[in-house]
């Protein structure tokens, strides 16, 4: 293999690349614009939300009368707006109100009912609230009784429970967005990939240029890697304007302070960006020589787009489990392509990146891109392939 024809061909495929409209929006502007964008709007929405369910759980429905003594106070104590209602459920169904207490003391056990839509967040933080005044007006009740009875209050609490949280503060966050922003860039990187691979392979037979660079003297292999090597790069690219793009977030400050604090010792340095870098890379030439082998089946540009497209969606789905919180690799699982840099680029971010894992991950995906590039030398020497009609 020559070194020299390689580059050569390299230089073409990369110089077509950068005339072509389309490629230079996928690959260049989405990337650029995709971070800032999503987490402007997240940090929009995520307050905004957070504002309005803090003011609607403060707003329950009541029916005219509660029988239980202090309960009314309790809550008006609490800062509750109680909205009288002759049906109390029906304002929780209708969103009217965050929750309903209803007294249901009937000559028997004193019982208060709560109706709730966990659905809905306003909701759960009215119920956590009310839960924190029934238990103090419970507990004052209580105390009264025991003091009238002459016994100490202290028979109450014969010990207390200490619980310590040893999770470092924001790893839940850090974890969640990290298997976000690993999703993303695999979803851009391949997608940054494949008008690339289209124009090297189906927009050339448009073009009617195939047959020249076929007849040339580069070998199969030598086409095959040049051209690899430069959707590759192009994949790359894309996902090192999109994590550039997200540390330039975290240095000025475009990140809202609400996310900010969410994210609390996220690091997105550069020695984190190298680490995405490297982890992506191997994955980059892996989707780059999976595409060229499946438009090369392609009589046209546009039959090669309805080719990627479910390749596309094909890799949505472990990119989205390695997204989900929760989900920790195995070491088997470390060698599921594209889950497993999912999964290397959420531990990076959240700081929790090992050795073996990365290894693993890097070896395997070399492996895989690998065997993809002679999946691909073998049909570029199919011309049944190349030039079917």
């Amino acid at each position: 293999m020559n070194i020299r024809t390689v580059a050569t061909i390299y230089h073409k495929e990369a110089l077509e690349i950068t005339r072509d409209r389309r490629t230079l929006i996928s690959m260049l502007l989405v990337p650029i614009i995709a971070m800032p964008l999503l987490f402007k709007v997240m940090n929009f929405f995520l307050s905004s939300n957070e504002q309005q369910a803090e003011r609607e759980s403060l707003v329950i429905a009541v029916p005219e009368r509660l029988p239980m003594p202090g309960l009314e106070e309790a809550l008006r104590t609490a800062g509750f707006q109680l909205n009288v209602s002759a049906d109390p459920r029906t304002e929780v169904e209708k969103k009217k109100a965050a929750a309903a207490v209803v007294d249901q003391s009937a000559g028997g056990q004193p019982v208060v009912r709560l109706y709730l839509d966990q659905s809905r967040s306003a909701s759960t933080k009215a119920n956590d609230k009310l839960r924190t005044a029934l238990d103090a007006l419970r507990g004052e009740k209580v105390r009264q009784a025991l003091a009238g009875s002459g016994v100490s209050p202290s028979v109450l609490t014969p010990f207390t429970v200490d619980r310590v949280d040893i999770a470092p503060k924001g790893k839940k966050e850090k974890t969640a967005f990290g298997g976000m922003i690993g999703y993303l860039v695999i979803l851009l990187m391949f997608s940054g990939c494949m008008y690339p691979s289209l124009d090297m392979t189906a927009g050339e037979k448009e073009r009617r240029t195939l047959e020249i660079l076929l007849a040339s003297p580069a070998s199969r292999q030598e086409i095959v890697l040049g051209k690899i090597l430069a959707a590759s790069s192009a994949a790359f690219l894309t996902a090192l304007l999109n994590v550039l793009s997200l540390g330039y977030m975290f240095s000025s400050g475009l990140i809202g302070q609400d996310m900010r604090e969410s994210m609390a010792g996220m690091q997105v340095n550069a020695h984190v960006i190298l680490l995405v870098l490297a982890a992506v890379l191997p994955t980059a030439i892996t989707a780059a020589a999976v595409m060229i082998t499946i438009s090369s089946f392609a009589k046209s540009f546009k039959e090669g787009q309805s080719y990627l497209t479910p390749l596309l969606m094909l890799v949505i789905f472990p990119a989205v489990i390695g997204m989900l919180p929760g989900v920790e690799a195995s070491p088997k699982l470390m060698l599921l392509p594209v889950f497993n840099v999912s999964q290397l680029i959420k531990a990076i971010f959240s700081g929790e990146a090992t050795t073996a894992g990365f290894i693993t991950s890097f070896g395997s995906n070399m492996i895989y891109a690998a065997v993809a590039f002679l999946v691909a030398v073998r049909i570029f020497q199919r011309e049944e392939v190349l030039f079917r009609s």
